[in-house]
């Protein structure tokens, strides 16, 4: 019977970060003092240093996104890229879920790995399937890595991979995310972009729900909007064509070069009657659509970096906005439009 060679190395790798907050970078101490360690951890993540033994192979990570200056044709996509800083064993635990001791390598040139990361500030990485081994094989062993194969796996191939670029599904992301970024740059220039919007609305046909009813009892003229709101002013159940039409002069506006898609094929679109992420002036909080603005900007910072105080700060915005009037599990389709390789949608 033939069977496939055990591996001899099984055992954990972890891939670690060494910047406490956002820019106190640790790294140099930690080379300096032969240890790892970690300030403030959770209670899962006091677990997982524990779990650490004398033998395991160590590396400091630095994960980060990037759209050039990247050694193969991105199209214009956010790439997902792990500098491998140090790596060693780990030679003792102290066992009290903060630190151990490292016996590091000498210093090499930072490497960069890409596609395969973890924003975790620990990264477990078992051997035993292709992905994992490669990136064990590329920080240990240093070994290439295969970007081709990585750029035609699945999870990638349609963004990155040799399939025809005018055949994949997911055109419209870059669209998206464009949109997204430049409409956070209006964060502070409201009363521009709501006035930029109704004249969209007097010279295309489909934009009629723009009227607010105020808490004397009038009604009028939308005075205030969230950036998914604006987003769904191409993104409710409309003809593609009128989506097309309304999405060109929205991103005229906001000065998007890229090109509308030509499919929005995936992406899931607002009910018309009920296309705002907010409530009327009369039944919402005053900072109802400040909270909005705080989770968008949020959502975009925690996507685009791997920083650990980032996905707190994000929890404790989707937490805030979640409360809100009018806000429910829409929120999951405005976060996939502005960020769709990073959030999924549940409606």
């Amino acid at each position: 019977m033939n069977s496939k060679p055990e591996r001899t190395d099984v055992r954990t790798c972890w891939f670690v970060g060494a910047a406490f907050g956002r820019i106190d970078d640790q790294t140099q101490r930690f080379l300096d003092e032969k240890i790892w360690e970690l300030r403030n951890p959770s209670d899962k993540e006091r677990g997982l240093v524990k779990s650490m033994v004398p033998g395991d192979r160590i590396a400091i990570k630095s994960t980060y996104v990037r759209k050039r200056d990247l050694p193969f044709d991105n199209r214009g996509e956010f790439v997902s890229v792990m500098a491998i800083k140090g790596i060693g064993t780990v030679t003792k635990n102290l066992g009290d879920g903060l630190r151990v001791q490292v016996a590091w390598n000498k210093p090499k040139p930072l490497r960069e790995w890409y596609f395969y990361t973890y924003r975790a500030t620990i990264w477990r990485v078992l051997p035993g399937d292709w992905a994992s081994d490669a990136l064990i094989d590329f920080a240990f062993e240093d070994k290439p890595q295969d970007l081709n194969r990585f750029r035609n796996a699945p999870y990638w191939r349609e963004r990155f991979g040799d399939g025809v670029v005018d055949k994949r599904r997911f055109n419209w992301t870059k669209f998206y995310e464009a949109v997204a970024d430049r409409l956070l740059e209006f964060r502070e220039k409201r009363a521009e972009l709501i006035a930029g919007i109704h004249d969209i609305a007097g010279r295309v046909d489909g934009l009629k729900n723009l009227q607010d009813q105020f808490k004397d009892g009038s009604s009028g003229p939308l005075k205030d909007i969230c950036p998914f709101t604006t987003m769904g002013i191409f993104n409710r159940g409309t003809t593609d064509a009128n989506r097309k039409i309304i999405a060109a002069e929205l991103a005229k506006f906001l000065g998007v070069e890229d090109s509308v898609a030509d499919s929005f094929e995936g992406i899931p679109v607002l009910n018309p009657q009920r296309s705002w992420f907010f409530g009327f002036e009369k039944d919402r909080q005053p900072d109802d659509i400040d909270a909005l603005w705080e989770i968008f900007a949020e959502a975009i910072r925690f996507a685009d970096s791997e920083d650990a105080e980032a996905k707190s700060v994000f929890i404790k915005a989707y937490d805030n906005t979640t409360q809100r009037f009018g806000v429910g599990w829409n929120i999951t389709m405005g976060l996939y439009w502005i960020r769709p390789w990073n959030y999924l949608t549940l409606v």
